[in-house]
This record gives structure tokens, sequence and C-alpha cells, in this order.
């Protein structure tokens, strides 16, 4: 099972604007490239904080968000049938029982937390990161909560216009 980090940060380093956190602030190429890959794949993992931020299910993609109280959520769970789950299960679990269901590759698009809980299991094999070319007042990072050290090589670089790029990153073998 392989799994594509996909995120979107600004030149200095947030993924989260402070105030107004709803506000767009990434551009419409970056947008159009989640969408399509997204879709591509057809299932994304996200936290719990990250699906409220988003406030409702991705179209066409099966969401499934992790949380320590995926009860909570059922009646919403019921709402979306087919196309939204909460769980609490473990990473490794979750992405057997994935590729039990025929998916080969999983997009995880965040938050912080679950980026830093599938990488210190070394579970992240490809991350795209959109820089964007603005400066957010932010509080988070792509990986605040990691602890330890993991290299990835720059596979590729494009211009999703001409100031926004996209890195395309492999996780180093061995590591």
């Amino acid at each position: 099972m392989k799994v594509i980090l996909i995120m979107v940060q600004s030149i200095n380093g947030k993924v989260r604007l402070i105030i107004n956190k709803n506000q767009p602030w990434s551009s419409q190429e970056d947008k159009k490239h989640f969408s399509k890959v997204t879709k591509e794949i057809g299932v994304v993992i996200m936290g719990r904080k990250t699906f409220e931020e988003i406030g409702k299910p991705l179209d066409k993609r099966k969401n499934i968000v992790l949380t320590g109280e995926p009860e909570k959520y059922q009646k919403l769970e019921k709402t979306y049938q087919g196309s939204l789950f909460f769980t609490d299960e473990k990473p490794e679990s979750l992405l057997n029982r994935l590729e039990k269901e025929g998916y080969q590759t999983v997009a995880l698009i965040g938050g912080p937390t679950i980026n830093a809980l599938f990488l210190e299991k070394n579970l992240i094999d490809e991350i795209y990161l959109t820089i964007e070319p603005v400066i957010i007042e932010g509080d988070l990072s792509l990986f605040s909560y990691v602890q330890g050290t993991y290299q990835f090589k720059l596979n590729e670089v494009i211009n999703l216009n001409n100031d926004a790029i996209l890195l395309k990153y492999q996780k180093q073998q061995g590591r």
C-alpha cells in the first residue's frame, strides 16, 4: 500500500492560518492538482481537526477521519453513508484493511498530528508539497509534532503557475 502525503504550505512553512482559518490562501492550480490527484487515488485519510476545517466529505472520494472518539460521529457518518468514515484504527491496520478493499494507494491530507503519526511509523512513501508564494500568520507546519529524522529524495519540481511550485519527494530506501 502506497501512502502519498499531499499538502500545501506558505513560504514561511505554515499550513494553516491562525485567524480566519477558512480564508483561502492557496492557488487555484494547487486546488485543481489536489482534487485531480485525490480523485484518481479514490481515498483520503485525515485527522478530525482537518475534517472539521473542511466541514464536509470531499466529493467522489472515500473520506476516512482518524479520531479518538469515532462513536461521536455515527450520525454524521450515516448522513454521508458510503463516503465518510470515522475510525480510531491504528495506521497499519487501517492501511491493511483498505488494501483488502482493493485500494493500492491512499492520499494522506493532514493535519500535522496525523502526518507525524504516519511518518513515525515509516508509512509515508511520497510527499507532494505545494509551496505557495505567501507569508501567513500560521500556527502549524507540515510536521509540527515529529520526533527524529527522516530522509526523502526530491524527484520532481513542477511549476503550477508563475509563482507556486509543486515538489514531489520519495522516501529514501532503508529509512
